[in-house]
């Protein structure tokens, strides 16, 4: 079977809650579904703008206020931390899903007993702690963030484990607690066959992504090898022929590869567009996280220069795409001075292909609006633009 480029922007965009203003609703409700719908929502420590877990809630659920977030781990206890693709929110319902991840990375690595043991006994005894709870050794100075000290280090150490859970971030730092404090007593904590979670790392894929290649997959959940050393190909594989079989999933070649999708996905994506929007995307967003697959899929060439010498930057520090409609039309480096209640924009580059018609740049200048209001700026001010005459259009 094939299906058209355009069809499979659509599907991917469509299960990313990004092809429809509100498409999860609005409110603590919204959030919850959100996160359910993508699997994982990434946690990121870089605020230029926004840091990457509100940012991605917010271009998908247009009332998000942090505190949705706080409530869904702490009061609804409907989401929790671990690592998925990278540092997550995940929806509480998965947990037992991780369980093995944490096994094997208890097994792969140790902790100093001693440590271990005073931090459990404190917990059980005074309740949810942070690290800063837990003094330097005497005489130890500590040479910079990357020298955690002893206490963090085997806090760190209990979570991946499992014997630890973040109950609440407190000024972005995790509060610890006991796991069995933390997961609700309705959770299922059996352990997963193998069957079930190679069809659990598919189902997730797939319906956040819409469509995958085996590849994808296993990339998606690469904190899996990471810490358990557990190869979840072979699951992989095994779950794909079984729903292959049963007509859940089927098969469509795109650049070369076999992808795969879910056949209710694909009939329940849009067949008309309607009104384009336009989305300032996250780097961390889960559409723009595997950077390969969205050159194939639009045709952006994107990468985060967060991380590359700034001699050798093309674009800027912190550039977020530009998502207007089912295309990524361009890119914009930014930065939120939140003394100066500023947006600052220091360039917006179009694609281009992208044409400045009417419809576009009216979208874009009410997505800027719209996202100076949701950082609390009171202005926006635009150094420059590419082309040149954007900027005096959208001011």
């Amino acid at each position: 079977m094939s299906i058209s480029t355009r069809d499979m922007r659509r599907l991917a965009l469509n299960s990313q809650g990004l092809l429809k203003r509100a498409p999860f609703g609005r409110g603590l409700n919204a959030v919850h579904k959100a996160v359910n719908q993508l699997g994982y929502v990434q946690i990121d420590t870089i605020s230029v703008v926004d840091r990457a877990h509100h940012h991605i809630l917010r271009t998908r659920v247009p009332n998000y206020t942090p505190v949705m977030l706080h409530k869904l781990q702490t009061e609804k206890q409907a989401i929790f931390e671990y690592w998925a693709h990278a540092a997550s929110y995940l929806p509480i319902e998965d947990y037992r899903y991780y369980q093995p991840v944490m096994q094997g990375f208890g097994k792969k690595r140790k902790a100093d007993r001693k440590i271990r043991n005073d931090i459990l006994n404190r917990i059980a005894a005074e309740g949810p702690l942070q690290s800063r709870d837990f003094g330097n050794p005497a005489g130890r100075k500590s040479d910079g963030w990357w020298d955690w000290k002893p206490a963090k280090q085997v806090m760190e150490y209990l979570f991946l484990s499992g014997e630890l859970m973040v109950r609440e971030r407190r000024g972005f730092q995790k509060v610890y607690d006991l796991t069995e404090n933390v997961l609700p007593d309705t959770i299922d904590r059996s352990p997963p066959t193998e069957e079930e979670r190679g069809h659990f790392y598919i189902r997730r894929m797939l319906g956040a992504h819409g469509f995958a290649s085996e590849r994808q997959i296993a990339y998606d959940h690469i904190a899996v090898n990471r810490f358990s050393d557990y190869n979840i190909r072979p699951a992989i594989r095994q779950a794909l022929a079984d729903l292959l079989e049963s007509a859940e999933i089927q098969q469509v070649d795109f650049c070369n590869e076999p992808y795969f999708y879910l056949v209710h996905a694909l009939s329940d994506c849009p067949v008309k567009l309607g009104q384009r929007r336009v989305n300032f995307l996250s780097p961390f967003d889960n559409l723009v996280i595997n950077r390969k697959r969205l050159l194939d899929l639009f045709g952006f060439d994107y990468q985060l220069e967060c991380y590359v010498p700034q001699a050798k930057r093309k674009f800027g520090y912190f550039v977020l795409p530009i998502l207007y409609g089912d295309e990524l039309v361009g890119r914009m480096d930014c930065k939120a001075i939140r003394k100066e209640k500023t947006l600052s924009i220091r360039n917006i580059w179009l694609e281009p292909k992208t044409k400045l018609t009417e419809a576009f740049v009216t979208a874009l200048a009410l997505a800027l609006q719209e996202y100076q209001t949701s950082l609390q700026c009171e202005q926006i001010i635009i150094n420059k633009s590419e082309p040149a005459k954007l900027s005096g259009l959208i001011q």
